[in-house]
């Protein structure tokens, strides 16, 4: 099917939810950005490709700021609904508008069922609901233990052949280095791990290498989960994710037999009702305030973040026997402190009381058990040096 195709059956009012990460259909949204018809609108997440590095000339939502919506052309212009990662298939029906999905697949197997590859998310619990369902069958998607549906389930299919884009970990600094040592002496063996992608987690991933018998139970996973593996730090089947962004080998270590591929209800289901032990959730914050609520959205130039899955995978951790709710960050955003007083702009990702631990360079907090006023000292304790005085001058106003 051609692009002239499948957009023509598009309709003024409809909302066009775009496939994530490296799930992200990108040449069918490359052409809908080209080719729509006025009065669509468009929801998009995480993004790795060049298809939003240009100015939109449609309306863009999306849970938050994430890769190239928080920098220019689109910072400041990205309509934000902040919702819960696993929320959004509830949170997008209401806006009530006919559904139309773009998602992206394997190529079909011998009995007419293409894979989902290497991520499944919001637009896989939407697919009984939408109007309208195209899907690119990309050559090179790895086939993986993700989700399978037969080619009915599609209104159109669209063919391409495209390397999956390669996601890249930041450098990483000494603060993270740091930062990632503290983590690692909060995580026992045998346990379950909750992690991200950037330069943070990778620092915190690789100083686990040493640990023994941990399993992964995460919404998203980076490179490294690859180091992990080649480290014998994993037990047998003991990786459960809905998406992996990163390197060629990452994407060969997915398709293997130790790695579900799953659906986000599938994944957070079992940690949020409490029945993993050892549940450590790391998470990271823009800012901390000093009664231990997070700003892991909201900068004061805008949005550049969003909510995730940070509030559902920090109180499963709560949930857990064993558990840790841990937020990780930087003592410091060039000049200022990421300790705050109070969170500016007021934005609260996650309560305070969501939160067990929070680490920096400097040090660990442990806030479980601890009153308002003993937060704020052990907070102001892991700042960056220079910021304490003022700190406590404002703990004592």
């Amino acid at each position: 099917m051609t692009a002239d195709q499948w957009l023509s059956q598009l309709r003024p009012g409809d909302l066009v939810v775009v496939a994530q990460g490296v799930g992200e259909p990108t040449l069918l949204l490359e052409q809908l950005l080209i080719a729509a018809p006025t009065g669509v609108e468009v929801f998009v997440g995480l993004s790795h490709s060049d298809a939003l590095t240009r100015p939109s000339p449609l309306p863009l939502l999306s849970f938050g700021a994430m890769g190239p919506l928080g920098r220019p052309p689109h910072r400041g212009k990205v309509e934000v609904i902040p919702a819960r990662f696993d929320d959004l298939p509830r949170v997008l029906l209401h806006r009530g508008r006919d559904l139309v999905l773009l998602v992206q697949v394997t190529e079909a197997d011998e009995h007419g069922e293409h894979s989902l590859g290497m991520a499944v998310d919001y637009t896989y619990d939407l697919l009984g609901r939408a109007r309208l369902v195209v899907a690119e069958v990309n050559a090179q998607l790895p086939v993986t233990s993700a989700p399978r549906l037969h080619g009915s389930a599609f209104d159109a299919l669209v063919p391409t052949s495209r390397p999956l884009p390669v996601v890249a970990v930041p450098e990483v600094g000494a603060p993270q280095q740091r930062i990632a040592a503290h983590v690692a002496g909060l995580v026992p063996d045998g346990a379950t791990l909750q992690l991200g992608v950037g330069a943070l987690a990778g620092a915190v991933g690789h100083a686990l290498v040493g640990h023994r018998n941990l399993a992964v139970r995460s919404t998203l996973a980076g490179d490294w989960l690859l180091e992990l593996a080649d480290a014998g730090a994993l037990r047998p089947q003991g990786v459960v994710i809905s998406e992996a962004a990163g390197s060629p080998a990452l994407c060969r270590y997915v398709t293997g037999p130790d790695v579900a591929v799953c659906s986000v209800h599938q994944v957070t289901s079992p940690a949020a009702a409490g029945d993993i032990d050892r549940f450590v959730a790391v998470n990271a914050g823009l800012q901390v305030d000093l009664t231990g609520q997070i700003n892991a959205e909201e900068v004061s130039a805008g949005y550049v973040g969003g909510v995730g899955g940070q509030p559902e995978y920090m109180r499963a951790a709560q949930r857990s026997h064993g558990g840790c709710a841990v937020i990780a960050l930087p003592a410091t955003a060039g000049s200022y402190s990421r300790i705050v007083p109070r969170l500016a702009p007021a934005t609260v990702t996650t309560p305070r009381s969501g939160v067990d631990v929070v680490v920096t360079e400097h040090g660990v907090a442990d806030l479980r058990g601890r009153s308002l006023r003993e937060r704020a000292v052990s907070l102001i304790a892991i700042a960056a040096p220079e910021h304490r005085t003022t700190l406590r001058e404002g703990l004592e106003q």
